[in-house]
């Protein structure tokens, strides 16, 4: 381990380390509240599981939300402003303080919030390292030692943070435990050293069959066992050589290193993971583009164990609306856009529409080849519309199947199909007809006036 300047600032969640840019981190925060809010409706609609309201809960009510993680080792001094963002995203909480800590707390969370809390977090220490007495201080460790080390601090009652960079991992905790972060690095290395007197293996015995050979020439021992996933080598290591927590850890993480890709998914399946992109393109431009769109940035991904893009649409006051290749309504699109960009002029609405189906995430409008649309109230209750060739008869009673029905059949957008039935509810039957009766008799007054009465010939 060695010093470094403070440059940026991260988080790992559950012991595991965000890899990617603060702008993926932003973009993973609003795909994350996206599923909550698709998972709230699906809830709601099918209750099969219990949806509870964001800010502190106790474990037992957060266990009802469905699985549990935790972030151990979190500034008990930034508690107030993680709860009350984690109230503002509707993110239920539940903090522990263990016996004999002052400085730290353990934060439980469900599985599914993992990305909002972990952006929340990261956005915290960022916030911190803009202020103008710089109060954090940062050292380099590998990262196959991040998970140890964070076990060690939070057993030492040490806030820290984590984020990994093309240098390495970056540990960050405040100016004030300089001197705690000190002896925690001369111990940790102390482990290591001790740590050195063991080799762990993977061999194939006879059969062809993958063993983990584990031997501790310090304490002259050796075991053998079937290749396995890391917690149970950790749990065998402590009940077997008697190893501390976090020596275990150290020693199963260093066989990380020597599996293969195939050995390795088996072996970390018990191992919570951030989900990582397969694509990600940020601020997507392109050449002639609409200015009503400069305000908005449009960012495209792919996680490599989805077969759907996502693109999120952002505005400068991060509004934001997540649209997926697989549901491609523009009437559904338009929606979304206008309830969390919070959009009401029209031209903004299509301007935004095009771009997103210049990516493929719109479908294509209905080509119409007419401008003007004739639209007439035949009863109370039902009226026509007419557009070039195509004709449509409505129910005025039902307004939304209406609606549905001229952006179908025209593909029209919603705003013109409301202005549509409200031009037709304006509409009087008695008026329509009146009209039909003068146009009638013009028409008849017209065809006797233009006749021309033919003569015989005299004689």
């Amino acid at each position: 381990m060695h010093g470094d300047d403070v440059a940026s600032a991260g988080v790992s969640v559950s012991t595991q380390i965000v890899s990617k840019a603060t702008e993926i981190l932003m973009d993973l925060l609003k795909l994350a509240i996206e599923r909550e809010r698709e998972a709230a409706r699906l809830k709601q609609s099918e209750n099969q599981e219990t949806v509870l309201s964001g800010g502190e809960v106790t474990y037992q009510k957060l266990k009802e939300g469905g699985e549990v993680t935790m972030l151990p080792s979190f500034a008990k001094d930034d508690y107030g402003e993680f709860l009350k963002r984690a109230k503002e995203m509707d993110i239920p909480v539940a903090a522990i303080q263990e016996h004999g800590k002052e400085n730290t707390l353990s934060l439980f969370f469900n599985v599914k919030d993992k990305e909002a809390v972990n952006a929340i977090v990261q956005d915290i220490v960022r916030e911190k390292l803009k202020q103008p007495e710089q109060t954090e201080r940062m050292i380099t460790i590998e990262k196959e030692q991040v998970e140890g080390f964070q076990m060690y601090c939070s057993d030492h009652d040490i806030p820290v943070n984590f984020m990994e960079t093309q240098n390495g991992v970056k540990c960050i905790f405040g100016a004030a435990y300089e001197k705690q972060m000190e002896a925690a690095v001369e111990n940790f290395k102390k482990l290591h050293s001790e740590l050195s007197q063991t080799s762990i293996e993977v061999q194939t015995d006879k059969r062809g069959r993958p063993k983990i050979i584990v031997e501790d020439t310090g304490q002259g021992k050796k075991l053998s066992m079937n290749f396995c996933t890391k917690a149970k080598l950790e749990r065998v290591l402590r009940e077997q050589l008697g190893f501390s927590k976090v020596k275990a850890v150290e020693a199963a993480n260093a066989l990380t290193t020597k599996l293969s890709d195939q050995q390795l998914g088996y072996y970390l399946s018990g191992s919570r993971q951030l989900e990582q992109m397969a694509y990600y393109e940020k601020d997507i431009k392109f050449e002639n583009e609409n200015v009503l769109t400069d305000r908005f940035s449009f960012a495209k991904m792919q996680f490599q164990e989805e077969d759907t893009p996502k693109l999120t649409i952002t505005d400068e006051r991060e509004h934001f609306v997540v649209l997926s290749a697989n549901t491609r309504d523009r009437a559904e699109i338009e929606k979304s856009i206008r309830q969390h960009l919070k959009v009401e002029d029209t031209e903004t609405v299509k301007a935004i529409m095009t771009k997103a189906e210049r990516l493929g995430f719109v479908e294509e409008p209905k080509q119409v080849q007419f401008k003007e649309f004739l639209i007439e109230r035949e009863t109370q209750s039902a009226f026509t519309v007419r557009g070039g060739s195509t004709v449509v008869r409505l129910d005025l009673s039902d307004k939304e199947t209406a609606k549905k029905q001229l952006m179908d059949s025209f593909g029209m957008t919603a705003v013109k199909a409301d202005k549509i039935i409200d031009k037709a509810q304006k509409q009087t039957v008695v008026n329509n007809l009146l009209k039909k009766a003068k146009e009638k008799a013009v028409n008849t007054a017209t065809t006797l006036r233009n006749k021309k009465i033919e003569r015989g010939s005299r004689k």
